[in-house]
Order: C-alpha cells, then structure tokens, then sequence
C-alpha cells in the first residue's frame, strides 16, 4: 500500500488495518509475497506456487531479479508459453513478443531470443509446466526473494543489501559483492543508521554497512 510520498508497508496481521492506513491518502492494497521459500516449486498448494509465480514474473519486471540476457530470454519464454501457448505463425506474427513487457531492460535482441525459445523449444508445454519451470530457474538466481536496500560499505561503495533465505548478500549494480550464509552469522545489531554484521570466522569486529 502507499500514500502521497509512494511509501510501502506491509500490514501487520496482529493490528487492525484501519489503524495502519489512518494517515495514508490515498491507498492501495496489493498482494505480495514476503518471504520466498527456498524451494517455491515443492511447495504443496498449487495456488501459492502459483502466486510466488507471480511475485517472481512482477520482480522480473521491475528489474529486482537480476539474470544473465540468456537466463531472461528463458524467463520470458516461459512466461509467453505459458499466457499464449504453442506459437502459431497465423495468430503470432512478427514482433508478437513486444506485445508483452517481460522485462525491465527489454531489448529487440532479447525479444528475438525468447521468441526463438518459444517457437523452437516449448512446443508442447502446459501453462503449469512453464510456471514451474519458470521457479525451478528463477530460485536459483542469487537475488531470488530479495529485496534489496541501498547501503554504503566503510569505504563509502554505494551497494545494495538484501535478505533471503541463504543468508544476507550485498551487489554493486548486478554483480554480487557479498554473501554471508546464516551458519556463518553470529549476531546482527543496528546503532543508528549502520547495520553491523558479526560473522562466526571474523575475530576482529563486525561487517558495518550504513543505510543512506
């Protein structure tokens, strides 16, 4: 949900949501996923794949799941066999593909490679085949349920830190320049705007990245 100043917040279930939103105007309420789980494509209920489906395909949109062109051209040619099905030459026709913003930073050239998955490699596949396939690759990707918060290093790097389910990592642009796996995280503290990082093989003093 957000207001004037495009604040995001998550609902507390434990509060009434009258008392979250009182001083929001205007509002607007979106499902979303929160915490991704390390296998989405095991999980049981076929509709909450289905949603951490969706979450994935929006955070492949607005750029927040970082991959190779090749990864999303495989990404986004899952997506449109799963929305169009088998490709038809009569009903596709040439450009089909820029009918559909798949990605954030979609080029022709990634637009000819996912119509070229989807034509030659796909033929075939349900939408619930593609949507699993689509989360089998997607959990793989290092910013997979990440949601990533801009931090400086003690050298003053601009980075940008999130927390999934194999622990906290930190990327400069799309490369990742960190990762601590939880075995290795002893402690978490905040002191003011710096977050501190005590790792289990680290003697000295902890990591420190400060929130700009």
């Amino acid at each position: 949900m957000g207001g004037r100043n495009i604040r995001n917040h998550w609902l507390d279930p434990a509060k009434t949501v009258l008392k979250q939103v009182k001083e929001m105007d205007p509002i607007l309420f979106s499902f979303r996923v929160k915490f991704y789980p390390p296998d989405p494509f095991r999980l049981k209920e076929e509709i909450t794949r289905y949603q951490v489906y969706l979450q994935l395909k929006r955070d492949l949109l607005h750029g927040r799941l970082y991959c190779t062109h090749n990864e999303a051209s495989l990404l986004g040619a899952y997506i449109i066999q799963s929305e169009l099905g088998d490709y038809d030459p009569e009903e596709h026709t040439e450009g089909y593909i820029s009918e559909h913003k798949l990605l954030l930073k979609q080029t022709p050239k990634i637009e000819e490679k996912i119509a070229e998955i989807h034509q030659m490699q796909l033929k075939g596949q349900t939408p619930s085949a593609m949507e699993t396939a689509f989360l089998k690759k997607a959990y793989t990707l290092d910013t997979y349920g990440v949601d990533p918060h801009p931090v400086k290093d003690h050298r003053g790097n601009q980075l940008y830190l999130g927390i999934n389910h194999c622990g906290i990592l930190t990327f400069q642009g799309s490369r990742k320049t960190h990762h601590f796996r939880w075995n290795e995280v002893q402690k978490i503290n905040y002191e003011g705007k710096m977050f501190i990082i005590h790792l289990t093989f680290n003697e000295v003093s902890g990591i420190i990245f400060t929130h700009n």
